[in-house]
C-alpha cells in the first residue's frame, strides 16, 4: 500500500509538490526517492497517486498518473469523546479516525481528569491529520472546539440517533439502533464515568443508553468500540 500523504488541494495540472511538513517527512522518516509512488489526497475525498520525479532538501515533486474521488461515507458518525487524561488523548484520536469516525466533539464531563486550553484543539486536529494517513483514508475527521454538557443535549434532537455507552445501560445497540440512520451521535464517558445528573439530561433529550457488555472499556478505547458495533449493525463493516 502506497504512503499516504495530505495537500492543499490536488489541482488540474498533471504535477504536484508536498507540503513542506509533508516534504519533510517523506525526505527525511521515509526516505523517498524519485521514482517511487506515493498517494495524496486533500483530505476531503479527492486521492491521487504519484510517482515522485524530483526530490531536494526541502522538496518533493511529483507527476500524477492516476485520479479518484471517494463520496462521503453514507453514515455521518459523530462521537461525543469525553476529555481523556493528557497521555491517553492521542490515542482517543488515533483510534476513532482509524475506526471511521466522521467528526470528534470534546466533551467537557463533570468527571472527565483531562483539560481543555487553547492549545488543545490544534492538537486534536493535528492527531487526526496524523491518523489519516496512518489508515489511509481519504477524509479528515472534523475535530470541532470543546463543548459542554449543555450543548450535548442540544445537539442529540438534530440526529436520528444518539446513543449514550453506559455500563449500565440495558440495551444492545442492534435494538435501538435503526438500520435507515444517516447521523448518529455516539456518547463516551470520562474514566470516572458519566454522572447522574449528567446521564439525567442526556436521556431527557433522547440519547438512549446502551451496552457493549460486562467489560469496562478505558475512555480512550470506547470510542472505537462503539464505531465497530454501529457500523456492524448498520452493515457498513
Amino acid at each position: 500500500m502506497l504512503p499516504l500523504f495530505i495537500v492543499d488541494s490536488i489541482s488540474d495540472s498533471n504535477s504536484i509538490s508536498l507540503p513542506e511538513e509533508e516534504a519533510r517527512h517523506a525526505i527525511t522518516s521515509l526516505r523517498i526517492k524519485v521514482g517511487e509512488q506515493i498517494a495524496v489526497t486533500d483530505g476531503i475525498g479527492n486521492r491521487a497517486e504519484v510517482r515522485i520525479n524530483d526530490v531536494t532538501k526541502r522538496e518533493v515533486r511529483g507527476e500524477i498518473l492516476t485520479r479518484n474521488f471517494e463520496a462521503p461515507p453514507p453514515v455521518e458518525l459523530i462521537v461525543v469523546q469525553a476529555l481523556t487524561k493528557g497521555d491517553r488523548a492521542r490515542e482517543t484520536i488515533e483510534l476513532l479516525t482509524e475506526g471511521g469516525v466522521t467528526s470528534i466533539i470534546p466533551w467537557a464531563a463533570s468527571r472527565s481528569i483531562g483539560k481543555w486550553n487553547g492549545e488543545m484543539l490544534q492538537r486534536w486536529q493535528t492527531w487526526g491529520r496524523e491518523a489519516t494517513k496512518q489508515s489511509r483514508r481519504n477524509w479528515i475527521p472534523r475535530i470541532s472546539d470543546c463543548v459542554t454538557t449543555k450543548e450535548i443535549v442540544e445537539l442529540i434532537p438534530g440526529v436520528d440517533s444518539a446513543l449514550l455507552f453506559h455500563e449500565t445501560g440495558g440495551k444492545r445497540i442492534a435494538e435501538v439502533l435503526s438500520k435507515s440512520a444517516k447521523r448518529i451521535v455516539i456518547i463516551i464517558g470520562p474514566e470516572g464515568g458519566i454522572d447522574e445528573e449528567e446521564l439525567e439530561l442526556l436521556t431527557a433529550a433522547g440519547a438512549i443508553q446502551v451496552t457493549m457488555g460486562a467489560p469496562v472499556l478505558r475512555a480512550a478505547h470506547a470510542g472505537l468500540a462503539a464505531l465497530a458495533a454501529t457500523q456492524t449493525v448498520l452493515e457498513l463493516w
